[in-house]
């Protein structure tokens, strides 16, 4: 079962949990030519195979979906997965700007919330992600948000950032 999380905020953008109400608006973003083509399995998703997917979503507690929103507005997502508490590690992604939104500065604001919540609240040394490497896009804010590039293979960059404890843990 999910447990329950916090808000997380990053200047005007905050991450949410996904909720049921998201549904339709998520796959309508996902599936979108312009965005689906970044994405490992880039088939379009039918809507009954989304609905089995958030079904099964909720009952995980290693997947966290998040919605960024700005003024209460939905700007983006970001996800942290397969979360391994004992090595301390997770692997981060799904990220994707709404439709109009791209080139905004949300998916950096989404990275970078998800990046302090998963050292603060999910006591995560190290997050990683794999990005197509055609992605140039991506790659630089992955970049500037300081992973370095670990491995290239089959068309895909492997990154990783080693996370710092927020300031005022221990």
């Amino acid at each position: 079962m999910k447990p329950a999380v916090r808000l997380v905020t990053e200047g005007p953008v905050s991450l949410r949990l996904v909720e049921r109400k998201d549904i339709d608006m998520l796959l309508r973003w996902r599936n979108r030519d312009d965005a689906r083509v970044w994405f490992k399995h880039s088939d379009v998703i039918p809507r009954a195979d989304h609905l089995r997917w958030f079904e099964d979503y909720l009952e995980r507690d290693d997947d966290f979906m998040f919605v960024a929103e700005c003024s209460g507005i939905a700007v983006a997502q970001a996800a942290v997965y397969r979360v391994e508490p004992v090595r301390r590690q997770a692997e981060i992604g799904r990220f994707l700007a709404a439709p109009g939104m791209s080139g905004q500065g949300y998916v950096a604001k989404a990275c970078a919330a998800l990046l302090e919540w998963c050292a603060r609240d999910l006591g995560l040394q190290y997050v990683y992600l794999d990005v197509k490497s055609e992605n140039a896009r991506a790659i630089h804010v992955y970049s500037r948000a300081g992973f370095l590039e670990e491995s290239r293979s089959a068309g895909m960059v492997r990154m990783g950032l080693a996370l710092r404890k927020p300031a005022g843990t221990v």
